[in-house]
């Protein structure tokens, strides 16, 4: 104790109470910075993945913005007379198909195969088409051989404009059955057709023989108008006409 009566502080404590102190503030401090340290890594981190995460909108954006400009965009071509053609005759050959004329549907479809031979998707089509009518012509009913089948295909053949064919199968059904009426009838209007007035005289009189109704028919028929000048055909189809000689 001191002379003033109150303790006396012990000197050689002082320096380890100073170093004590100043240790524990060290460890403070380096906690702080410790605890700074993690917090600046914490937002840098957070900040790149921020940046990050508004990056992408911006690049959906752009993506989206592309996409529109394509669709929105087209480009309009002007349209192929090429290819309006080869359209057009090859609905022309299908309607041939669909009608059962098969012979003249393949020779369309066979000229559209030689003239369009750039057209894929039309050459395609086409021989698919061609391949139909082939296999069609392939399954022909048998030829005629009756007289009632020879004329109906030879009546046929007229509606078509085929007189010189339609002569043909006539002739057939004569050859068969020489008397038919109906027959030499319908061969006198073809010939009357073709221009060969000889022989249409000849047969319509004779079917106006077997059968004197046929003379009514011709005086209405269209088929025999090349024949109304000929004074011949006045005389089997009209006898009225005909002047008495004069005495």
């Amino acid at each position: 104790m001191g002379a003033s009566g109150s303790p006396k502080t012990s000197t050689a404590h002082r320096p380890r109470l100073v170093s004590r102190a100043q240790t524990s503030i060290k460890d403070l401090r380096s906690e702080v910075r410790l605890r700074r340290g993690s917090r600046a890594r914490l937002l840098k981190s957070s900040g790149k993945s921020s940046k990050s995460q508004i990056s992408k909108p911006k690049s959906a954006s752009r993506s989206s913005s592309t996409t529109h400009r394509r669709i929105t965009l087209p480009k309009v071509l002007p349209p192929n007379p090429v290819r309006l053609a080869s359209i057009k005759q090859y609905e022309s050959a299908v309607r041939l198909l669909y009608a059962q004329n098969f012979e003249r549907a393949k020779l369309a479809l066979e000229k559209l195969i030689q003239t369009f031979v750039e057209d894929k998707e039309i050459l395609e089509r086409a021989k698919n088409h061609l391949r139909l009518c082939e296999q069609k012509i392939a399954r022909k009913p048998p030829a005629p051989r009756s007289v009632e089948d020879l004329y109906n295909v030879a009546v046929g053949l007229m509606n078509e404009g085929k007189h010189q064919e339609s002569i043909e199968y006539l002739n057939k059904a004569l050859k068969t059955s020489p008397d038919c009426d109906y027959v030499l009838y319908a061969l006198a209007a073809s010939y009357s057709l073709t221009g060969n007035i000889d022989s249409a005289l000849k047969n319509l009189r004779v079917a106006i023989t077997l059968k004197p109704e046929n003379r009514f028919l011709a005086q209405q028929d269209h088929d025999f108008e090349p024949l109304l000048q000929d004074s011949r055909f006045i005389s089997i189809v009209f006898p009225e006409r005909v002047t008495a000689p004069a005495r």
